[in-house]
């Protein structure tokens, strides 16, 4: 999973950039006048402006950040694999401010298990320049079940190191986690008044003991109080009261300072992502740039390859969660990015691109796009398809007159259409013949581990072998109604696989350059061979109607399935 950090020159809050969503028109490169408009939308993720009466509260605000959430709306981390022997189900909750707290729960999915230990390691760091692991305590009430919380103390990336000891033997699994500040909490409004009140009245009773002082303390007891020592005592309040004034206003204006930095350079954003469309041999092709500006070069490194392709392209119209599109784009230069548009609908998209950067650190870029009418050229390209099926590529080596073109990757798919219910209950009608069927027991709810496990079936009802799709037994992507949450899916999980084999590249090179051998986690490997179902572990943050979309692959096709589900507040 896959996540706001980038400083924006002039801008007065996150609030503002939000208004101000920047839009451009691009021009298409053809011989016809065309024009699309591609919307930018920066994410930026912020809670509104707390009230600052005095600088009491001032003080007291770095006490009540707590954090809340930022792969789009869905935070936390999980990772299901296996620790040696012992087959676990991580779950890290990420804080939403640094330095900030993590829950990390581990979860025993077999028994024996008589010890879990779990230490985050900072990407700069480096697990010998770590503490000493912190051993996580079993819940109460809970099978199998462990629990720790920890500090992590800088922005960046980590890996999250879980040891699990039992009777089998001992293992280690690794989980990469970014860590970035995503939040600002608004106080409670019954409180600010609370502590307005106060600082009133602690703003009085200075001024008047600064008046005491300065006035009947100095006299004997029992000594009429004289008017000059009354004009005294009152010269000291005036000149006390504008000197408190004068540091809660300065104390004020340090305060909006640091909130405006805290919110214009720390608060994490995705880079901003443009989106263009042009024409290319009767093709279309988008162009994906990534906007550095503004100081984000700092914060645009070398990627690595996730599955093998440096950038996961998801599209989904917005008009109706009807069309779902998975693309892999090619990497031009540095910060651009191009893929073939499929055969899709015309009208407005979401695109979201998912990628690793070398350090680790995995982010999703989210933009909009208008995409044109489909090329005369897929005029019988059927609904669902991918790159894979012999058909796609007729039409464009026809079109380009080149029978080497390649104008999508061998990994790319697409699917339009609603759900297509089957006779059963909880499946969904495939190509040729197939289903797909979604093993659900009982109601989903949020913050509970959710029964996603899928099976094909071919036309005679038998279970059809799944072969390794982009390197794993299949994927999925979810996405609420209203675009507020957005998850792609592994069976390992939420985390980005690339990521995990950095921290693991990264470990074991060091310790070859300080000469020692140092424990380190296993890579969760790769599916390969067949499997007759897939699940993918998550938990669904929030409630509301989601869309699933599952994508496997047999004998040699891709198949999307796609499935509608309410998802109800936990009990």
């Amino acid at each position: 999973m896959k996540v706001n950090f980038l400083p924006r020159k002039g801008a007065e809050s996150a609030e503002k950039e939000w208004k101000n969503v920047q839009r451009s028109t691009f021009n298409v490169h053809h011989s016809t006048a065309c024009s699309f408009k591609v919307e930018r939308f920066p994410f930026v993720f912020f809670v509104p402006s707390c009230g600052k009466k005095c600088l009491l509260l001032v003080f007291l605000l770095s006490w009540l950040s707590l954090p809340v959430a930022a792969h789009i709306g869905s935070p936390n981390v999980i990772f299901e694999g296996k620790a040696g022997p012992h087959p676990v189900r991580v779950v890290v909750r990420p804080p939403e401010v640094v330095p900030g707290l993590a829950e990390i729960s581990v979860r025993a999915l077999g028994p024996g298990v008589t010890r879990v230990a779990v230490l985050p390691v900072h990407w700069r760091a480096g697990k010998g320049g770590s503490p000493p692991p912190d051993v996580a305590q079993p819940v109460r009430g809970e099978t199998n079940l462990y629990n720790a919380t920890l500090w992590l103390m800088t922005p960046g990336a980590y890996s999250v190191h879980v040891r699990v000891e039992g009777a089998g033997g001992s293992g280690e699994v690794m989980v990469p986690v970014n860590n970035f500040a995503t939040a600002r909490k608004e106080m409670v409004p019954g409180f600010a008044t609370t502590l307005v009140v106060l600082g009133v009245f602690l703003f009085l009773t200075a001024v008047k003991l600064v008046g005491a002082a300065w006035g009947e303390s100095v006299l004997p007891p029992g000594e009429e109080i004289a008017r000059p020592v009354r004009i005294r005592s009152t010269l000291a309040m005036v000149a006390s009261a504008l000197l408190f004034t004068g540091m809660v206003v300065g104390g004020k204006g340090w305060w909006d300072a640091v909130d405006r930095d805290y919110r214009n350079n720390r608060l994490y954003r995705p880079l901003p992502l443009d989106a263009t469309v042009h024409v290319t041999n009767g093709l279309p092709v988008l162009r994906l740039a990534v906007d550095t500006r503004d100081g984000g070069q700092r914060h645009w490194t070398p990627l690595q390859p996730d599955h093998g392709k440096l950038m996961h392209l998801f599209l989904i119209r917005d008009e109706a969660p009807d069309t779902f599109a998975h693309l892999h784009p090619i990497q031009r230069a540095g910060r651009v990015f191009e893929a073939a548009i499929p055969p899709l609908p015309p009208g407005r998209y979401s695109l979201i691109a998912d990628v690793t950067h070398e350090t680790g650190f995995a982010q999703t870029l989210t933009t909009k796009a208008d995409l044109p009418e489909p090329s005369e050229n897929f005029a019988n390209v059927p609904r669902r398809a991918g790159a894979s099926d012999p058909f796609c590529g007729v039409p464009v080596r026809r079109s380009t007159r080149d029978e080497s073109a390649p104008a999508f990757d061998p990994d790319d798919s697409w699917h339009f259409g609603d759900p297509l219910p089957a006779s059963t209950p909880n499946s969904c009608r495939l190509p040729s013949g197939y289903v797909m069927q979604w093993e659900r027991t009982g109601a989903l709810e949020t913050k509970r581990e959710a029964p996603l496990r899928f099976r094909v079936l071919k036309p005679d009802g038998s279970p059809a072998p799944l072969e390794p799709y982009v390197g794993m037994a299949g994927h999925a992507a979810l996405r609420r109604a209203d675009g507020g949450v957005f998850a792609h899916l592994h069976p390992v999980g939420t985390i980005s696989m690339a990521a995990q084999e950095a921290f693991l590249r990264r470990e074991t090179n060091s310790g070859k350059q300080d000469g020692k051998t140092q424990s380190a986690a296993a890579p969760t490997p790769h599916t390969v061979g067949l499997t007759e179902s897939v699940s993918f572990p998550y938990e669904f943050p929030s409630a509301g109607r989601y869309r699933l979309w599952v994508q496997v692959k047999s004998e040699g096709r891709v198949l999307t399935g796609v499935f509608d589900a309410e998802v109800g507040e936990a009990r």
